[in-house]
């Protein structure tokens, strides 16, 4: 009789993203910066390429790491670039100095070498984070709204 493994939740393989990965991505984005220029070059549809390039990030903190904390630092971070990006121009300017890539990076590789600093740091501001992160939404969604009147007024100043 041929027996059959089994194994438990805790032993099965989950999905996750080398670190290799996250820096490669980091290079690219910041380090060339690639971030504030799709945001220069294609408005919105660069900072939805840019924001979706932080998933790998949040599904290493949740799968691989395991860290809510870790994770709400981390969303914070892509929601800060997020709001900047609302901004037409200054916050492409934002994106060369805020360097958003560089910091989730080093919060992982922090949290995957159990560095005292990061992991400490992180878990102290992680209330903060939380509360911080219902606030940027708030304010990402006022200022698209407001974005988007000061284009429709545009677009009627020049129509008529």
């Amino acid at each position: 009789m041929e027996q059959t493994e089994i194994t438990t939740p805790a032993e099965q393989p989950t999905p996750t993203m080398s670190f290799g990965t996250l820096s490669s991505i980091r290079k690219l984005m910041d380090d060339w910066h690639i971030d504030p220029i799709l945001g220069l070059f294609a408005p919105g549809i660069g900072d939805w390429v840019t924001t979706i390039l932080t998933v790998p990030y949040i599904i290493t903190s949740v799968f691989k790491l395991k860290s809510l904390s870790l994770t709400l630092a981390i969303i914070y971070n892509v929601l800060m670039d997020c709001l900047w990006g609302t901004i037409p121009v200054a916050g492409d300017f934002f994106d060369f100095l805020h360097r958003g890539f560089k910091k989730n990076c080093k919060l992982v590789e922090g949290f995957a070498a159990k560095d005292p600093t990061v992991v400490n740091e992180v878990k102290r501001k992680s209330v903060f984070f939380g509360i911080m992160i219902v606030i940027l939404i708030a304010l990402i969604f006022i200022s698209v709204y407001f974005v988007k009147m000061f284009w429709d007024y545009l677009f009627d100043l020049f129509q008529n």
